[in-house]
């Protein structure tokens, strides 16, 4: 088991985002949560990564429990994260980017070969290296995102709602190179989405979040078949 998420509660103030979520994913998993907008899913992930602070539960990475430990050393222990609407860092290139996400391990990576690798993973990127992220359209601001959360090498990539103000055309590529990173690099990924078929559509296991508990979970082709998850989230 990679990661064990055990009875999560947070809460922003007064209001309650996450109840007692428990939920796991073993290594070389492609795992989803999905769910309507505001049930909590973000949160999760943010949690996950150490942005937002625990009201109860716990987090285990690799066995060891993390949730005391602050973002930077989840990072450094080998969690990345592609936030939501990509949030890359506009006046820096996309060299640049990609230089701050291999931040404080330059000297442990084979860098230009990984920079190499993302070129060829995403053309555009290699063809536009020297301009300013701001430059980019959104789908290439989003698949530079992707690459700098790559470019570490990560044991466990989290994805924020990554088709949120995508082309359909482009949230078809986002999801095909999130299904192949799992299945030809073995790269275990937790998923937030909103858009539930894409999602379940490259998952192996899935988890429905609803106000921030989970209401159904299981194996990916099976709820899509399942009928309450096909009117709700499915449109079926």
């Amino acid at each position: 088991m990679l990661l064990e998420v055990r009875d999560l509660h947070i809460s922003y103030g007064d209001i309650r985002a996450v109840n007692g979520v428990s939920f796991h994913l073993d290594q070389g998993e492609l795992v989803s949560i999905i769910g309507a907008n505001g049930a909590g899913k973000s949160s999760i992930l943010n949690a996950i990564m150490g942005i937002v602070p625990l009201k109860a539960g716990s987090i285990l990475f690799k066995g060891e429990e993390i949730s005391s430990l602050p973002a930077h050393r989840r990072a450094l222990s080998g969690i990345r994260m592609v936030p939501e609407r990509a949030r890359v860092f506009p006046r820096l290139t996309v060299f640049e980017n990609l230089l701050v996400g291999a931040y404080r391990l330059r000297g442990k990576l084979p860098l230009e070969e990984r920079i190499s690798w993302l070129y060829e993973l995403f053309p555009i990127l290699g063809e536009r290296k020297n301009q300013a992220a701001s430059t980019l359209s959104g789908g290439e601001q989003q698949q530079l995102a992707i690459a700098r959360a790559l470019v570490s090498d990560p044991e466990l990539l989290l994805v924020d709602e990554v088709s949120m103000g995508l082309m359909p055309k482009l949230v078809d590529r986002v999801f095909d190179l999130l299904g192949q990173l799992n299945r030809e690099q073995k790269l275990s990924i937790l998923l937030v989405e909103q858009n539930a078929v894409a999602s379940l559509a490259v998952s192996h296991r899935a988890y429905v979040l609803e106000t921030g508990s989970i209401s159904y979970q299981g194996e990916a082709k099976d709820l899509m078949e399942d009928p309450e998850v096909k009117r709700a989230y499915l449109g079926r």
